[in-house]
């Protein structure tokens, strides 16, 4: 707790605008990253904890003294929110996008949901926790990592009497069960855990999670039982929509106030329907229940959820009227024990190699020297990146780079079978364009995968085609090889600069971080081309930028003539060659993987290796940074072979 309140109550010099500030317009909405609810608590020190507060989330959009407050769904409320507006009036001359929650704090310093209500009506004191910045005096910041957003909103809001109705959301780093302790001990709701190198994300995605001490969300109210005496409320008759329809979760009838019960009754006695609009009610509620159309929202706490799927203990908290009956569903939390939360379980990876059958024999060797990553930390990981990564593996020939005793300067590649392999590393044999017939490897599941572990793969290598159309590849890859004593800075610029030119020539791509010290620039093609065809054109596509920028890039794989300069790889697009598959994992110090991002995302990243095993477990838990990539059809034209010779 000490620790704690020196990061809420840290001094922090204000930030003061310069005179000459531009007026910039009023930020427009932007939909919320929303948590992921769990019971596991992340660990690392890429994770931030910050206390959840029981409130009203809101963003608030400044332009000079102009405030507007927005809900959840894009609502205006800045009326019914006016007591936190002088504050954020004064704040800057330019303009802003906050993100954060509006709570009422009760006289033992916790944030109190029934009281907000009350003090909205009222005019009572609020505050407002800031806790994001999306976008200041025009620049968008949501691509930029989260720890680098709340260090300028840190600063933009400066130091903050405890009495003032805007405050910065502290957070810690790591010690997430410290924290979590500490809330429940002192009777707050629980923490919302960050990833401190997530950029913002308008859904719901697992680099925000919300570890509650007690169990609590809204409920959609579908009717209700009538007092004994006829004349009243008894209880509220809850459910929750799941698939469409609207499911019972049992009543509440404790938490109400008589002013409470009477202000509810009337706004029921609007909505009133003469059935249910339940899926279904049990026989001894449906004969005494009253039914309404299902669009109010009552926030509720309770014990647990019955095998039947309701309510135990429940006690009423407020209405909620920042959130729509519709969207209202049974919070379940996430099993995040394979890796969604960078807490990648050994345990667990054991449980799963033997669910796909596969016999991993020595699961707590280290795979990493220095590190604790073993087997099973290596099942874990690939279960957790297995739906993104599989569609990049399926029925591609493979390379596998195998380690040998933990020193990672002793790995060898293999393409053929060995005695001993797993049998869901599928061994077969196609015939090359040369009319050689070839002997290969593949996988085409999680089994697959896990197989690789249990032989000390380190690395999967694939193919750019099928083995089922093994002449006619269906992607190429520029692969950006930098001189020693260039940055990533150099090669970030160099991928955006091909991109360019591809997008220029009317082809889609997509970069790869290697997790080496490169970048790869993926084309998906329809397999229509040949290898030589492909080859020859990424050939020429090299050589047409070395020629044109020969200070920055060239076509030669020598290392004596790259000094200062880049090579573009165009060898990996001959018949079979390979490259390294998207969610592979890398035999390098750090357990780096190659990950795929976006372009808005590469600019922000630091380095080739950017995600180890940690970090990109819990990437490959977020929206689809290829989103797009297995539907784009391109082929390769006469017209873009004619530009780049």
């Amino acid at each position: 707790m000490p620790a704690l309140e020196a990061a809420l109550s840290k001094k922090r010099p204000r930030r003061r605008d310069s005179e000459s500030t531009p007026t910039y317009p009023l930020p427009a909405f932007r939909p919320f990253q929303l948590c992921t609810l769990t019971d596991a608590i992340p660990v690392g020190s890429n994770w931030l904890f910050e206390m959840k507060v029981d409130g009203y989330r809101a963003q608030v959009a400044i332009s000079g003294s102009k405030v507007v407050v927005y809900t959840r769904n894009g609502h205006d409320w800045t009326r019914q929110f006016k007591v936190i507006l002088p504050p954020l009036q004064a704040l800057t001359k330019g303009s802003v996008l906050i993100d954060g929650e509006i709570v009422a704090i009760d006289s033992q310093g916790r944030s109190n949901f029934s009281m907000l209500k009350t003090g909205i009506a009222a005019g009572m004191p609020l505050k407002f926790y800031a806790f994001d910045l999306l976008e200041l005096n025009g620049e968008d910041l949501s691509n930029q990592p989260l720890l680098d957003r709340k260090e300028r909103l840190e600063m933009l809001l400066g130091d903050r009497d405890a009495g003032d109705s805007l405050q910065f959301s502290g957070h810690i780093v790591d010690r997430g069960r410290q924290v979590f302790d500490a809330m429940c001990e002192g009777g707050h709701e629980g923490v919302i855990a960050k990833r401190a190198d997530s950029r913002y994300i308008g859904d719901r995605t697992t680099s925000w999670l919300k570890i509650k001490c007690t169990k609590r969300q809204e409920f959609v109210v579908g009717g209700y039982r009538p007092s004994d005496t006829g004349r009243g409320m008894a209880s509220l008759i809850l459910g929750t929509y799941e698939k469409g329809k609207l499911v019972y979760r049992g009543r509440v009838g404790t938490g109400f106030t008589q002013a409470m019960r009477n202000k509810i009754l009337a706004q029921l006695e609007k909505r009133r329907l003469d059935k249910p609009a339940f899926a279904s009610v049990p026989r001894d509620i449906a004969r005494t229940g009253r039914w309404v159309k299902p669009e109010l929202v009552a926030e509720v706490t309770y014990a647990e959820v019955t095998p039947d799927g309701s309510l135990r203990h429940p006690s009423f908290e407020g209405m909620r009227e920042d959130k729509q009956a519709s969207q209202v569903v049974m919070e379940q939390p996430k099993a995040l024990t394979t890796g969604a939360a960078a807490n990648l379980d050994p345990q667990m990876g054991k449980e799963i190699a033997v669910a796909v059958g596969v016999s991993l024999t020595h699961p707590d060797k280290i795979m990493y020297p220095g590190s604790e990553i073993t087997k099973a930390t290596l099942v874990a990981y690939y279960a957790a990146v297995a739906e993104k990564m599989l569609p990049h593996i399926q029925d591609r020939p493979l390379s596998l780079v195998r380690d040998t005793d933990g020193d990672l300067a002793k790995t060898f590649f293999q393409k053929h079978k060995l005695p001993g392999m797993p049998k869901a590393i599928h061994d077969g044999q196609l015939a090359k364009m040369s009319g050689k017939e070839s002997r290969i490897l593949w996988v085409d599941d999680l089994a697959g995968l896990i197989g690789g572990v249990q032989m000390n793969v380190l690395e999967f290598h694939v193919w750019g085609s099928l083995r089922q159309q093994p002449n006619l590849p269906h992607r190429m890859i520029f692969d950006i090889d930098p001189d020693q004593g260039l940055g990533f800075g150099d090669v970030k610029q160099a991928a955006l600069d091909i991109r360019g030119v591809l997008e220029a020539l009317g082809l889609q791509s997509w970069p790869l971080l290697s997790g080496g010290k490169g970048v790869h620039v993926v084309v998906p093609l329809v397999p229509e081309a040949d290898w030589e065809e492909v080859k020859s054109f990424c050939q020429d596509f090299a050589e047409l930028l070395a020629r044109t920028d020969p200070s920055r890039f060239i076509a030669n794989m020598s290392k004596a003539k790259r000094k200062g300069r880049m090579f573009l790889d165009y060898l990996r697009n001959g018949q079979g060659s390979t490259a390294i598959c998207p969610w592979s994992t890398r035999a390098r110090a750090g357990a780096s993987c190659a990950v795929p991002v976006t372009w808005e995302e590469l600019p922000t990243l630091t380095s080739a290796n950017a995600f180890d095993v940690f970090a990109a477990a819990a990437q490959a838990q977020e929206p689809d940074a290829w989103d797009g990539y297995f539907e784009v059809e391109q082929t390769l034209t006469d017209r873009m072979r004619k530009a780049v010779q």
